[in-house]
């Protein structure tokens, strides 16, 4: 399943741009049969043109000289005229190289930009689909990546009934931790503190930070061997000393 899991966001990475080469080739034929077409329909009409050209030419070169002589009695081009003038020619030579630059293209311009668009949308969801890109599914809130929380154990070192329990409830599982075995210790304990077994100091530590709303600032030690048959497989053991045995009004 892990290996399906791995292998699965390459397969439709290269399918995507195999579809996106067979669409790039499509279009490409599809612009070479229209550039013939258009080729072979205008055969008429540059005839006609080849012929308006040369008849323009003839014209314009009996012409110059009587525009010379008018030249000289015209008003001065006003300043409206003038950049209305450039205007005309920026616009026509943005469009002359924009034709250019289509020509030269395998593919209708268009066609490339909307390609681009659908290949950055295709990106987006295959990454997201095959999570690629962060972000975890299910109903874990915190992604699949993060540790879940060690198990606790409560472990009751005074004389009050039900104190581990009650404890288990109220502040163990309201910091999001696993409730784990509830026992009573061997011997009354002064002061309540957090045991935790081999590596699992830095965890002990962000417990106790989590249940400081409710029982105070809480110590950390590794785990003794006196409380180590109440804890189980816990790894972690909240022992409840004296000086919480007035938690939630008991004692």
């Amino acid at each position: 399943m892990h290996a399906i899991e791995s292998i699965g966001p390459v397969l439709g990475i290269v399918a995507f741009v195999g579809l996106a080469i067979l669409a790039f080739l499509l279009f490409q034929q599809a612009r070479e049969i229209r550039r013939v077409r258009e080729w072979a329909g205008r055969a008429p009409e540059r005839a006609t043109e080849a012929a308006d050209a040369v008849q323009a030419a003839a014209e314009a070169s009996r012409d110059d000289g009587a525009e010379e002589a008018e030249g000289e009695a015209a008003p001065a081009e006003q300043p409206s005229g003038r950049l209305r003038g450039a205007w005309q020619r920026f616009s026509w030579g943005v469009r002359d190289r924009y034709a250019a630059v289509d020509r030269r293209l395998p593919v209708d311009g268009r066609y490339v930009l909307a390609l681009l668009a659908v290949a950055v949308i295709a990106v987006g969801v295959v990454t997201s689909g095959f999570g690629l890109v962060g972000g975890g599914g299910g109903n874990n809130k915190h992604g699949s990546n993060a540790k879940p929380k060690p198990m606790v154990a409560v472990v009751n070192g005074t004389s009050v009934p039900g104190l581990a329990a009650l404890v288990e409830k109220n502040v163990v599982k309201k910091a999001g931790y696993k409730p784990g075995p509830v026992g009573n210790a061997r011997t009354s304990v002064e002061t309540t503190v957090v045991e935790y077994s081999k590596g699992m100091r830095d965890d002990a530590q962000k417990f106790a930070d989590a249940v400081k709303p409710g029982l105070g600032q809480t110590p950390v030690q590794p785990l003794t061997p006196e409380i180590q048959p109440a804890v189980g497989k816990a790894d972690l053991a909240l022992i409840l000393g004296l000086d919480d045995a007035g938690f939630g009004g008991g004692g």
